[in-house]
């Protein structure tokens, strides 16, 4: 399937999505932060900040730091302004990640969540990572690799409806694999070494708010874009009601397990030129 010169946000910046990031972060910031493993005095930049519920909890941690978050979209780079108001250490870009104005050699640690699956070309972003990070700086993701969503017992026709939203992000010119691809795109000349790991999300039914925090959010990505799976010819809206139906009742009554990873990637920028691969 051909990939569009440039990518949409498959899931879009109404407020609904907006509250869904919030969310989701709730479940997620924690285990990322700790993986940034901050000292607190970095000069760090967020590529794709969104409403920036993520800048507000590093700083909330790390007072002594100082944050730049990128967001594309004029809507939730306004929001993020909003939040940081009263954090003089933070400041927002309203401009594309790849054409961002930054300088060269700028940031301590560069790092992006749950971006690169939506960028037409994620190793330009990487580049462009690079050229702003410091020498001896570290360059950070974490990206979905969608053929990990795991339930049981399973719903039927989930599979089926998976497939249509990976094909739908992929039309859009996303790639909803590109956890799996992290290795290969930060292992690149100006990077000393490359360190990947894998971070679980494991909800069970015996801790149901967290197991319905996290179905709640798979409910609301597959309803925000069943619109578009169906006018596409993914798949029929029948068949994303039932599974999402199917969902629904375990929110209301938690069953079973949740299953899924982030992928995970530091890349370590050279030191002295010439030093790296």
């Amino acid at each position: 399937m051909n990939r569009k010169p440039v990518a949409a946000y498959i899931h879009g910046t109404a407020e609904s999505e907006r509250q869904r990031l919030d969310d989701l972060n709730g479940l997620t910031n924690r285990s990322f932060i700790d993986y940034l493993a901050l000292s607190g005095t970095e000069v760090m930049c967020d590529f794709g900040c969104g409403p920036a519920t993520l800048e507000v909890e590093i700083l909330d941690r790390y007072p002594g730091a100082r944050l730049v978050g990128i967001e594309g979209s004029a809507a939730y780079a306004g929001a993020a302004r909003e939040r940081l108001a009263d954090r003089p250490s933070a400041s927002i870009v309203n401009a594309d990640v790849l054409a961002n104005g930054l300088p060269d050699e700028t940031f301590d640690l560069t790092f992006c969540r749950y971006v690169l699956e939506h960028v037409a070309d994620p190793q330009a972003m990487v580049r462009e990572m690079l050229r702003v990070t410091k020498p001896g700086g570290r360059i950070v993701a974490q990206e979905n690799d969608l053929a990990n969503v795991v339930y049981d017992p399973e719903f039927p026709g989930h599979a089926a409806v998976m497939r249509a939203f990976c094909d739908l992000q992929i039309s859009d010119g996303g790639d909803p694999f590109v956890g799996r691809k992290l290795f290969v795109l930060f292992d690149q000349p100006g990077v000393d070494r490359v360190e990947v790991a894998m971070s679980p999300e494991i909800h069970t039914a015996r801790q149901p708010e967290r197991y319905r925090a996290w179905m709640s959010n798979s409910i609301r990505i597959l309803t925000g874009a069943a619109e578009q799976m169906v006018a596409k010819g993914f798949i029929s809206r029948a068949e994303v009601d039932a599974v999402v139906q199917h969902m629904r009742r375990r929110v209301e009554e938690p069953r079973g397990v949740a299953l899924f990873r982030w992928d995970r990637v530091t890349a370590y920028k050279a030191s002295e030129p010439g030093a790296s691969k």
